[in-house]
């Protein structure tokens, strides 16, 4: 178990260390057909897979990996109990 959590906190880091600044398809679609900023923003606690009051980009993003996968990880736990007879 340990290792498991080692080595996913290690692919975490390596994946924000070289995620793409680019826009993803959603936002080059919509920047494409001309509706890039007419859309209402909303704020949330992760906007922009990013944690507002850590000020390094690279921080916030790992951080907000760490987040979704503890709570991917929670939820599954959640599911698998409430499976069981």
């Amino acid at each position: 178990m340990k290792k498991s959590l080692l080595f996913t906190a290690l692919i975490l880091i390596l994946a924000a260390l070289f995620a793409s600044q680019s826009p993803d398809g959603l936002d080059k679609t919509a920047q494409i057909l001309g509706f890039a900023g007419k859309g209402a923003e909303t704020k949330s606690l992760m906007t922009g897979y990013a944690i507002p009051f850590i000020t390094s980009p690279t921080i916030a993003t790992i951080l907000a990996g760490v987040a979704g996968v503890m709570l991917i990880i929670v939820l599954f736990l959640i599911v698998r109990r409430g499976l069981k007879f």
